[in-house]
């Protein structure tokens, strides 16, 4: 009640009073989101997570110069963790024009977060990596992983709360749904692939795969 009534005093002098509210964050168009906080979530830019500390995962998608021609990018997945408090924040990743720039980053990927102020804010970042096939990969559960192994950019608490649900899941009868939500994953991938190289192809090879589509 004391605070109620400093803070309607305040407004009463015509003093501003920051609003309480979650952070929110703004990513660049080339930043594909794949993870919020551990969960994969379709949202839009800007996004709105809690008070506190925060993990996001995503990758650079973006067209880059390679001997004259345009090449598509997709990096690693790129893991972020930072702290903060009723801001609004700003995520910003560097131009990539070229594929030296886009292996450079894929190496070591450099970004920055500042809020409102222009500010710099710590930010903690990794990779989620994965040997082997990458297709119908299990984003929530390897960040699960990944946050218990206690790495640079883990969050200790996604590790229990995102991996207790998996642990259910198998002990049920998810398993059917779990391949079949893989499944469907791996089949966007491999969509998206292949829409990608049929728009690089001339039109002589268009025809050729139509043709071979054809015959199946």
């Amino acid at each position: 009640m004391k605070l109620r009534h400093a803070l309607l005093a305040l407004a009463a002098c015509g003093i501003s009073v920051p609003a309480f509210a979650d952070v929110s964050l703004d990513l660049p168009y080339q930043a594909e989101l794949i993870l919020i906080n551990g969960v994969k979530k379709d949202v839009k830019s800007p996004l709105t997570l809690p008070n506190g500390e925060n993990q996001i995962a995503f990758r650079y998608e973006d067209s880059v110069r390679e001997n004259g021609d345009d090449n598509f990018f997709s990096s690693d997945i790129v893991i972020v963790k930072f702290n903060a408090t009723d801001e609004k924040l700003t995520l910003s990743l560097p131009k990539l024009r070229t594929s030296s720039d886009a292996r450079k980053f894929n190496q070591s990927p450099e970004l920055t977060l500042t809020n409102e102020a222009g500010k710099v804010i710590d930010t903690q970042k990794d990779k989620l990596m994965k040997s082997g096939l990458q297709f119908g990969r299990n984003y929530e559960s390897e960040m699960a992983a990944y946050n218990a192994a206690g790495k640079i950019a883990s969050v200790s608490t996604l590790a229990a709360s995102t991996t207790a649900p998996v642990t259910a899941t198998v002990a049920t009868t998810a398993p059917a749904s779990s391949t079949a939500s893989s499944n469907q994953q791996g089949a966007s991938v491999a969509e998206n692939m292949l829409n990608y190289w049929y728009e690089q192809a001339d039109a002589e090879t268009r025809a050729r795969f139509k043709a071979r589509i054809n015959q199946q």
